[in-house]
C-alpha cells in the first residue's frame, strides 16, 4: 500500500514537471535507494534519466511524496524539508544566480519549468498546512504574488543569512 501510495503521488509530481520519462510509472527501488522510471527500454534509473534538471526534479517530486505520505499516515517524522537552490541547473551564469529573475534565463522553456517546480512545492505545502513546512533557499525570486507571499527572507542587496554583526574578525586566542 505504502510503495503504491508513493509510486502514484511520484508519478504525478513527474508528470506535472514534464520530466524526461515522467509520463509513464516513477517509483521508488528500496533495494537501491534511487528513483526508477519505466521506459520503452525497460526500467531506468535515476542516473540514467537525463539532464541535471531531470535530477533536481525526480529529487523534489520524491521528496514531496514521501512527505505527503509521511503526514497522511501519521509517521514520526519531522514535518519540514529544507532544499538548497534547487534551481542552480537552470540559472547559466552567476549573474543570473545573483539577481534569480526569470527574464535572466536564456530558455522560455527554463522558465516555465521553474515556476511550475515552486508551483508543485507551494501546491503540496498548502495541501499538507499546517502538518508540513518547505524551507527553500534560492537564488530564485519570482513575480508572482503567490511566491512572494511566501518569501520569509530576501538575502539581497547586503542582507545575509549570516548578519555581518554576528562575525568577529579578531581571531580568538
Amino acid at each position: 500500500h505504502g510503495l503504491s501510495y508513493l509510486s502514484g503521488k511520484m508519478t504525478g509530481h513527474a508528470r506535472t514537471l514534464k520530466l524526461e520519462h515522467g509520463d509513464r510509472l516513477v517509483r521508488l527501488d528500496l533495494k537501491k535507494l534511487t528513483v526508477v522510471a519505466d521506459t520503452l527500454e525497460g526500467i531506468t534509473e535515476l542516473l540514467r534519466i537525463g539532464s541535471g534538471k531531470n535530477h533536481v526534479g525526480y529529487h523534489v517530486a520524491a521528496h514531496l511524496a514521501l512527505h505527503q505520505y509521511f503526514v497522511a499516515n501519521s509517521r514520526p517524522v519531522p514535518r519540514f524539508l529544507m532544499l538548497d537552490q534547487p534551481t542552480q541547473p537552470y540559472y547559466p551564469s552567476d549573474m543570473a544566480k545573483q539577481r534569480g529573475r526569470l527574464e535572466d534565463l536564456a530558455l522560455d522553456e527554463d522558465r516555465v519549468t521553474v515556476t511550475r517546480l515552486f508551483e508543485l512545492m507551494h501546491q503540496v505545502v498548502r495541501e499538507l498546512a499546517p502538518n508540513f513546512q518547505m524551507i527553500v533557499s534560492d537564488h530564485a525570486d519570482l513575480p508572482h504574488d503567490w511566491y512572494q507571499d511566501s518569501v520569509r527572507y530576501n538575502w539581497r542587496n547586503g542582507e545575509k543569512l549570516i548578519p555581518t554583526t554576528w562575525l568577529d574578525d579578531s581571531p580568538t586566542p
